[in-house]
């Protein structure tokens, strides 16, 4: 699905204000990336710029659930 340098680099530098890319062509933004817990949150364009919103569009117990899932760092 997604080269394995591209999954290295999210389970490195993927935290919270991090935009993220599904698959399917989704973007997201991680909320929050704790011990047992990745929240993912839709965003929107202000004045050009993604902004993360309050609604969660996916959520983990770790990044290689999240990572099989299709999401990436973008």
């Amino acid at each position: 699905m997604w080269e394995e340098k591209l999954i290295e680099l999210t389970k490195d530098e993927a935290y919270e204000g991090s935009m993220m890319k599904k698959s399917n062509g989704k973007f997201g933004m991680i909320k929050s990336r704790g011990v047992e817990n990745i929240e993912i949150v839709a965003v929107e364009l202000k004045d050009f710029m993604p902004s993360p919103t309050d609604k969660v569009i996916a959520q983990y117990k770790n990044i290689d659930e999240m990572i099989s899932d299709g999401w990436v760092i973008d």
